[in-house]
């Protein structure tokens, strides 16, 4: 296992609790400790309901700064950039055959992928 992978299942384990008991846990406790002091009623629902959700939405707001913060204090990369496989190679080419270039576009199918691709400019061996 990479060490990316060690970190973003570290932080998944961690943030996922915190999730739980700081977000659903703040907006559940108005909500039920307003039953256990009596002020929630059916005739003051329509209060209670919309103060758990902003309590809770506060509590999401401060979870994904503490995540954004985690994330940028440990270099965690979701997707990290892959080496490139292909590197460009320069290809020096002699006097000689420099007169096998093609002035003129011409079609060409690519012997790695099968497409067919239109040559608009100079291009070495491509002519017929």
């Amino acid at each position: 296992m990479s060490k990316q992978t060690e970190k973003i299942l570290h932080l998944l384990h961690i943030f996922t609790a915190d999730l739980i008991l700081q977000v659903f846990g703040g907006a559940g406790a108005i909500w039920g400790f307003s039953e256990v002091l009596g002020l929630r009623t059916p005739e003051t629902v329509w209060f209670w309901r919309p103060t758990a959700q902003l309590i809770g939405a506060v509590f999401f707001a401060r979870w994904i700064l503490q995540l954004d913060a985690h994330i940028k204090k440990e270099n965690i990369e979701f997707f990290p950039q892959q080496s490139n496989r292909f590197q460009q190679l320069e290809v020096a080419i002699d006097h000689e055959e420099q007169t096998g270039l093609c002035e003129t576009p011409t079609h060409v199918i690519s012997p790695v992928t099968g497409i067919a691709m239109q040559n608009t400019g100079k291009d070495y061996k491509a002519c017929k």
